[in-house]
């Protein structure tokens, strides 16, 4: 029988942590028979990883790779053995039971996986047997980059983008086509409604025959070896269509875009992968003229924006944790909160995260022992009085079946990997072939919307 290794997370079943948390678990091992080995030590590791091919010209034989390659965290500790030893031991046949802590830095980036490059992290066991390439384990997990939307009023500035076009017909100039975009705020966090209104006012006689709404996810790949390089990737995220709108006439369309688990925007510069999101409006007109495009910026968060403080100082009164009693404590940050019986809003997990997939939420079932799911209104937030950031919410991550990436996964190669046997290398979970980072979203989290009457008052003229 071969060793059998379980690497576990203490009161953290999920495996998602913010930045600046404590990280800990136990790696078991059972071994059958006595074996020699040199080593075996525990790596946490987190690094940042670019890679694709540019062909080159004037042949398609002509290629270069570009490469990226930024490490943010590498923690190992030897629970049996030395670094560098040449001597082996005997390992006895037995169950064997090592623990790893590490507290995660503050400025480490957000987990992703694009179509060229991922920020990953990882609990690597590695076993050094003797004569033999050594036996590598591995578990991933996920870390995410605090981004609190009630840090600076700038997210709660209303989206209003408005732009003006003539056509010309028959070498003589039409009316002007009016098109206004507005939002009640520029920030958002994931499972929230961005709830917009769309007015368009038609004074050409041309007729405009469709209308959209685009939500798009921008990826930014900064490559540095052979030398400096970019990459983009768009992907779709969410989108909703509209109808004509015929000469000489106006349409107001009322709608919302409905946000998936998705990561926050990227803020640090220094990570070579950027994500960042914009709103894209359509308007396209019949015959040969151009396509109508308007664009703006909006920015994802990992805590929405709070009404009031009210609200804030009500959901921080709902968490009943008792300050010497650790394990609980960690249990609310998790999502598992042992003494709440009034629990007015949990983080839960949305299941769409492709237009091919419905819009469905995770099923109460799903929720953990202990809350109560009569009434959603305001998520939580736990604040502390350290340095460390807030523990902001009780959060239940979806699971890797629905973890499902919105572009290509990334395929690393294995060059780094020096003298170790693909078929001695294991992930944890053999279930699933390729990780998926898990984004907390908010569950049934409502959003303002835009007043009737208020978005074509200034568009008469």
């Amino acid at each position: 029988m071969p060793i059998e290794c379980l690497i576990s997370f203490d009161n953290n079943t999920q495996g998602v942590y913010y930045a600046g948390q404590e990280l800990s678990g136990v790696v078991d091992l059972t071994v059958d028979t006595t074996k020699r080995v040199k080593a075996i030590h525990i790596t946490v590791n987190g690094y940042a990883k670019i890679r694709w091919i540019k062909k080159g010209y004037p042949r398609d034989s002509e290629r270069a790779m570009c490469r990226a390659y930024r490490s943010y965290l590498s923690s190992r500790s030897y629970v049996l053995g030395s670094c560098g030893s040449t001597t082996s031991t005997d390992w006895i046949a037995g169950e064997y039971s090592y623990t790893f802590h590490v507290i995660l830095p503050e400025n480490l980036p957000t987990s992703f996986d694009g179509k060229y490059g991922q920020i990953h992290y990882e609990i690597i066991t590695t076993i050094d047997r003797s004569g033999r390439y050594p036996k590598v384990y591995k578990l991933p997990f996920t870390v995410i980059q605090p981004l609190d939307l009630n840090t600076d009023n700038i997210y709660r500035v209303p989206l209003d983008i408005l732009n003006r076009k003539r056509f010309w017909s028959f070498c003589c100039p039409t009316g002007p086509l009016t098109v206004k975009f507005s939002t009640p705020y520029c920030g958002y966090a994931p499972g929230q409604k961005i709830h917009f209104v769309l007015y368009i006012n038609n004074e050409s006689s041309i007729d405009i025959t469709h209308c959209d709404v685009k939500l798009k996810q921008e990826v930014t790949y900064e490559a540095h070896d052979p030398h400096h390089e970019l990459r983009y990737d768009k992907n779709m995220i969410a989108r909703k269509d509209f109808g004509n709108v015929l000469r000489w006439s106006r349409r107001v369309y009322r709608d919302y875009l409905e946000l998936p688990s998705i990561p926050p925007t990227s803020l640090k510069t220094s990570c070579p992968i950027t994500v960042g999101y914009v709103i894209k409006i359509g308007v396209k007109p019949t015959e040969f003229h151009r396509k109508m495009k308007l664009k703006v910026p909006v920015t994802i968060g990992s805590i929405p924006i709070m009404d009031n403080s009210e609200n804030l100082t009500a959901n921080n009164n709902n968490i009943v944790a008792d300050s010497n009693d650790s394990h609980n404590s960690r249990n609310a940050i998790n999502g598992v909160v042992t003494r709440n019986e009034s629990l007015s809003a949990i983080v839960s997990i949305d299941e769409r995260y492709d237009e091919r997939v419905s819009h469905t939420l995770a099923p109460l079932s799903r929720l953990e022992d202990g809350l109560d799911t009569e009434n959603f209104n305001t998520p939580i937030i736990l604040v502390t009085d350290v340095d460390n950031p807030p523990d902001y919410v009780p959060m239940m991550p979806p699971s890797y079946e629905e973890a499902v990436g919105f572009s290509q996964s990334f395929f690393d190669d294995t060059e780094y990997q020096e003298n170790v046997s693909m078929s001695s290398l294991v992930v944890a979970d053999n279930k699933h072939d390729t990780f998926k980072p898990r984004y907390p979203v908010y569950y049934n989290y409502e959003t303002p919307i835009i007043p009737p009457g208020s978005d074509d008052s200034n568009e008469s003229d």
